[in-house]
């Protein structure tokens, strides 16, 4: 299912099957809870989905943890108050699959949770997701304990740096890096063109992108460790071929080179530098770094100023 689905990320995969392979061999184990931390638009959601359809159709729920800065998010409000409600995430109500006692829980973007004057919801997730309290979770809305220690909690981030460390202690990490040039271009080829061309409501019959077009895409219009710029590139070329098709101005089916990029989708944005053998004097070459997968090569020079005259 993770071959199928997802392109590269092969520790990754080989990590999540072994996680699931001691779940399998002990079915009483507890603190299945998973943190899938890298940069944007490198698939942390879309595993979490096909984990839940790999274990045999296990109900699968998401809830977004940004921006959230309320602790009844967590642990629901109180009946005393105007409109309380239990917690959303509850796997007994309908959000949560119909009362699945055991669905796969997205729990996205935890680093972006925020803290205000009803609370610290990080701190209420600690209960949520620590082995040892979570089998008798009582919220303040129904005040009942329930076991969620047959929840697989999958949580995805960005950055650890703003994760609490209590929080981040009851997680298993597992990081994700970025794509690499050949990786891209098969998440293109495999995934990222079938779905913007049906997506569009066309077919390979109206619209064929070039290997050398793709290749092209990923080194002169993209840069970022996911793939998620990559695909609005190709919805470019999809809406400017969709155009032209219902216009009826065109041949099909429309076969787009690298040459025609610059007039689908404009300038270059990206133009990588080569490193120099020699420099002048004066100029070292420098690589600038991101944790988002970015990074670049830098020229520096150094220039000479006069003494300031005077005082």
């Amino acid at each position: 299912m993770l071959e199928s689905n997802h392109n590269g990320l092969e520790k990754v995969k080989e990590r999540i099957v072994q996680h699931l392979a001691v779940m399998k061999l002990k079915e009483e184990k507890q603190g299945s809870i998973l943190l899938f931390a890298g940069p944007p638009g490198t698939g942390k959601t879309s595993l979490g989905r096909s984990i839940a359809d790999a274990l045999g159709g296990r109900k699968y729920v998401r809830i977004s943890l940004g921006g959230v800065k309320d602790e009844a998010e967590i642990r629901g409000h109180r009946r005393t108050y105007v409109g309380s409600l239990p917690r959303p995430d509850h796997p007994g109500g309908d959000e949560a699959g119909g009362g699945a006692k055991n669905p796969v829980f997205i729990l996205d973007e935890v680093d972006k949770l925020a803290v205000s004057y009803a609370g610290d919801p990080a701190s209420a997730l600690l209960e949520v997701l620590d082995p040892e309290q979570n089998s008798t979770f009582s919220d303040h809305y129904l005040e009942v304990p329930y076991d969620l220690s047959d929840v697989l909690f999958i949580a995805t981030a960005n950055s650890l740096a703003t994760i609490p460390a209590p929080l981040l202690d009851r997680m298993e990490l597992i990081e994700i890096s970025g794509y690499t040039k050949n990786e891209k271009f098969a998440i293109a080829k495999d995934h990222l063109l079938p779905e913007t061309l049906e997506e569009h409501g066309l077919t390979a019959d109206h619209l064929l992108v070039e290997d050398e077009a793709v290749s092209a895409i990923i080194d002169r219009y993209t840069r970022e460790a996911g793939v998620r710029t990559l695909k609005k590139q190709l919805a470019r070329i999809a809406r400017h071929v969709s155009a032209k098709v219902v216009s009826g101005t065109v041949d099909l089916p429309v076969v787009v080179t690298a040459e025609m990029l610059p007039e689908i989708l404009g300038r270059e944005t990206v133009r990588p530098d080569v490193a120099r053998k020699e420099n002048p004097p004066g100029v070292v070459t420098g690589l600038a770094w991101t944790p988002v997968g970015g990074g670049d090569i830098l020229f520096i020079e150094g220039g000479r100023s006069c003494p300031a005259k005077g005082n």
